[in-house]
């Protein structure tokens, strides 16, 4: 399987699912958690090696996000204050 980033313009996300089963939470001043199952199924979506993805998250968990939160406000879903939170730097 790749490794390599998703073109977030082909981003696969999973039918059935609504950006907020993600969970996304703060979990430390710096760390955010959220449903790693969910990033598995657009993992395989995707043909991303998840094990892979484990092990440096940041980039393709960030792709994720800002992929299925564009999309989620572009569907007329609500703004989400972490992910507002997240785009100001903070």
């Amino acid at each position: 399987m790749a490794s390599a980033l998703p073109n977030p313009l082909t981003l696969k996300l999973p039918d059935g699912h609504i950006f907020e089963d993600l969970k996304l939470r703060r979990c430390a001043d710096d760390a955010i958690d959220l449903d790693m199952d969910l990033v598995r199924k657009v993992c395989q979506l995707n043909g991303l090696d998840f094990d892979k993805v484990l092990s440096n998250p940041g980039p393709v968990v960030s792709t994720i996000l800002t992929v299925w939160y564009k999309s989620h406000l572009a569907e007329g879903g609500d703004p989400d204050p972490l992910m507002e939170a997240l785009k100001q730097g903070n």
